[in-house]
């Protein structure tokens, strides 16, 4: 077939609405649905206008305190046992432990509920007030304003009212440790601007004394565990006391060291007694040795280095023996002198050796002498050692006896020191709790007080935060509505959607006339004023910038695009149809039909709708016979010319015939087109909708051109494929079909890119093309 048109299949009707969307396309959308936009964003405004009236001013009053570091714990016994003081112990991660429980303790019911009471916040204006004169709501629309229990019930015994008040509290306070630093920032809002800094100031002074009474309270539950702890560690002393004197008097030991042990002093002085034997005893065996050899030069060497005790006839004899030695060595020296000088015949000489051996006896009786006196000693010393030693191993037995018992005493003794300075230490430390329990300083700093806030600046509601909300929550939920409904809308929407389902460019495009006009074709012929005219005669038309003008002139530019569509062809007979009814095909026969005429050229309007005639509507005329008077009898067929426009001729009628389809198709509808072709410039057949009735399948048998007319926002999108696809079926090669979309909006952005100008700024329209005047002149 040669119609120029492709038929879409229903697989690539499926793949086109399955085509993804690119930016382009969604901002088309939301072109296209702007009103959805347009009007969640008027409402979101409206209701953040009614809330900002209605809602009560708050006014946020901000305070600010310092977390220094933990105080020294209590009694400082941590300290004491772990060596660590509190700034070596802690860390940045215990100090963010700390920072975060002091703003959980702002937040707890125990201050709340303090500064509830102290305030008496439950007959302000956010708890319970009380009831005013004048107009009040029912009070069953605000139930949660009336308290569950009696106010004179105490706070603390009305749970159901404390929940309440406590909700209410937590939903105007925030606490917020700032990030990095040692702050932490306390909001509280209320409608009275000072009692809003009262609660903040009342907070932070609560969480002060919080901090204050944990500090009392665990001092005086410390102290009270410790005063028992005394008490017994007192007794167990006592205990340990009486143990180590028990065992000392057993022990024999009498003073607070071991120098004071009996035994073990006569222990000891016994093994000094035998040590001294023991020496005694080896040095008078020596002397004896000596003394039996008779050398006098080893006796003599004796001499001075003994210090045998009890012997002092041998000392006495060893200082002879030495004075002997002394004067037998001057003698020979004497001698050896004079012999030298006098020679040995010298009588001196002979009186020097009978002295020296006078001397030399002497000596060797001395050394007998020593001899039996260093035996004698060594036999003293002897029995000195071993009496000294059965001495000391009978002291020794009697100090192995009692030395556990010594042992006993010393650990007893030890146990009870310790016990003793551990009692002694927390004693010391009790009485000092007693004195500095009050005494601690805080570890918070007000940085600043919770001050009045500015009257004339309330915190909610905010007016630029609201608005802007609701600016941005109509946005939202706009495009969001625009997305759906354009998801959820299976008509055609769009001059792109409509020409990939017909795979050809669009003849015309349309707009949407007023809804009074359309309206006011629906009724009858005797209710319309005799003064209306159709919209090509109107004298609305010539007004530059109304919708009526615009009608025209894209009427005037599809005239413009039908005419240069023959290109040299002879293509009189233009079938105007549609898929469904209600798309305006009669209006556009009729304008169409007016604007050729007003060109010059012969034009026969025929209403081939024998279902539902409406072009004698649409002209404002009366009518009683028209086509279906000529196919079923004989006669010539009622064309009459239309009086404001003489070159305009017209068939129609507002009877419905019977069995439309079989006179459409018969031989004297043939035979009658073939009489108008040479009659006519122009022969435009307004027939049913080509799904509601086969007429228009038999009509495009006859036609040259076939016009189809989808509306905008009314057509589905199924319906023009299976159009198509019954078309497809029925024309013949000789006709061409091409896509008029009538009703596009006024203010529609396909319209304004399609004529590539703003008709909301009543722009001039575009102009006419020239060729229109030359060819019919």
């Amino acid at each position: 077939m040669t119609t120029g048109v492709r038929i879409l299949e229903l697989a690539d009707l499926l793949q086109t609405g399955r085509q993804e969307w690119t930016f382009t396309d969604l901002i088309n959308v939301l072109r296209r649905r702007r009103g959805y936009v347009i009007g969640c964003v008027g409402t979101m405004l409206a209701l953040a206008t009614i809330y900002c009236i209605a809602a009560t001013p708050r006014f946020q009053a901000i305070g600010e305190i310092e977390v220094q570091k933990e105080p020294p714990p209590v009694f400082g016994l941590e300290n004491s046992v772990t060596g660590d003081t509190p700034t070596a112990a802690a860390d940045s991660l215990d100090y963010s432990m700390t920072l975060e429980t002091e703003a959980k303790i702002l937040e707890s019911p125990t201050l709340a509920l303090q500064t509830i009471k102290d305030l008496k916040l439950e007959n302000s204006h956010d708890y319970f007030p009380a009831q005013q004169s004048g107009f009040q709501l029912p009070g069953w629309i605000f139930f949660w304003r009336r308290p569950i229990e009696p106010l004179t019930i105490d706070l603390e015994d009305a749970p159901n009212r404390r929940y309440v008040a406590l909700k209410i509290f937590a939903s105007h306070l925030k606490i917020t440790p700032e990030t990095g630093t040692r702050l932490i920032e306390i909001r509280y809002s209320d409608p009275e601007p000072r009692l809003a800094a009262e609660i903040v100031n009342r907070l932070i002074q609560g969480l002060i004394d919080y901090g204050y009474q944990a500090r009392v309270h665990a001092t005086a539950q410390a102290s009270k565990s410790l005063a028992n702890e005394l008490q017994d560690l007192r007794q167990q002393t006592a205990k340990l006391q009486s143990k180590a004197n028990r065992l000392q008097r057993e022990a024999g030991i009498y003073g607070d060291d071991a120098p004071h042990n009996i035994v073990l002093e006569r222990l000891d002085a016994l093994n000094q007694r035998l040590v001294a034997a023991e020496s005694n005893r080896l040095l008078t065996d020596a002397i004896d040795r000596i003394s039996q050899t008779g050398d006098p030069e080893l006796i003599s060497t004796l001499a001075g280095g003994s210090s045998a005790e009890g012997a002092p006839a041998l000392n006495n004899s060893l200082a002879t023996l030495q004075t002997l030695r002394s004067r037998e060595a001057s003698v020979r020296a004497e001698i050896a002198e004079n012999d030298a000088r006098y020679g040995p015949a010298h009588p001196r000489i002979a009186e020097l050796h009978s002295e020296l051996d006078g001397v030399q006896e002497s000596i060797h009786e001395e050394i007998v002498r020593v001899g039996q006196r260093a035996h004698a000693g060594f036999e003293v010393a002897k029995a000195a050692e071993d009496s000294a030693r059965d001495d000391f191993d009978k002291q020794q037995d009697l100090a192995d006896q009692i030395s556990s018992k010594a042992v006993g005493y010393q650990l007893a003794r030890q146990e009870a020191e310790g016990n003793r300075g551990v009692y002694q230490g927390l004693l010391t430390k009790l009485k000092e709790a007693g004195v500095l329990e009050g005494l601690h300083s805080t570890n918070l700093t007000i940085v600043s007080p919770g001050r009045i806030p500015p009257t004339h600046r309330p915190k909610s509601p905010n007016l630029p935060l609201c608005y802007a909300a609701a600016v941005v929550g109509g946005l939202f939920f706009g495009c969001v509505g625009a997305v759906f409904s354009e998801l959820s809308d299976h008509t055609v929407r769009s001059l792109d959607g409509l020409e990939r389902l017909t795979g050809s460019q669009l003849l015309g495009v349309l707009p949407q006339l007023k809804q009074a006009d359309r309206l006011r074709r629906r009724l009858p012929v005797s209710r319309k004023a005799s003064r209306d005219k159709p919209l090509f005669l109107s004298e609305e038309g010539s007004n530059a910038g109304s919708r009526d003008a615009l009608f025209l002139e894209s009427l005037r530019a599809l005239r413009t695009s039908l005419l240069l569509l023959r290109n040299g062809r002879r293509s009189q007979v233009v079938l105007i149809t549609s898929s469904v009814s209600g798309e305006g095909k009669s209006k556009v026969a009729v304008n169409l039909a007016g604007m050729l005429a007003q060109l010059g050229a012969h034009v026969l309007l025929v209403d081939a709708d024998l279902r539902r005639p409406s072009v004698c509507d649409e002209l404002h005329i009366e009518g009683d016979v028209g086509l279906d008077a000529a196919l079923i009898a004989d006669n010539e067929p009622p064309i009459f010319a239309y009086a404001p426009l003489r070159n305009l001729s017209l068939l129609c009628g507002q009877r419905i015939a019977p069995m439309p389809a079989e006179l459409l198709a018969s031989k004297k509808m043939a035979r009658l087109l073939s009489e108008w072709r040479n009659e006519y410039d122009f022969v435009l057949l307004d027939s049913p909708p080509v799904l509601a009735a086969t007429d228009a399948l038999v009509l495009t048998q006859m036609s040259d051109i076939t016009l189809l007319i989808a509306r905008h926002g009314f057509t589905p999108k199924q319906a023009i494929h299976r159009t198509f696809m019954t078309l497809r079926e029925q024309i013949p090669e000789s006709c061409l079909m091409r896509v008029v979309l009538n009703g596009v909006h006024f203010d529609s952005y396909d319209l304004r890119s399609y004529y590539g100008y703003e008709p909301m700024h009543h722009d001039p329209p575009p102009p006419r093309p020239p060729e229109e005047r030359r060819m019919f002149s």
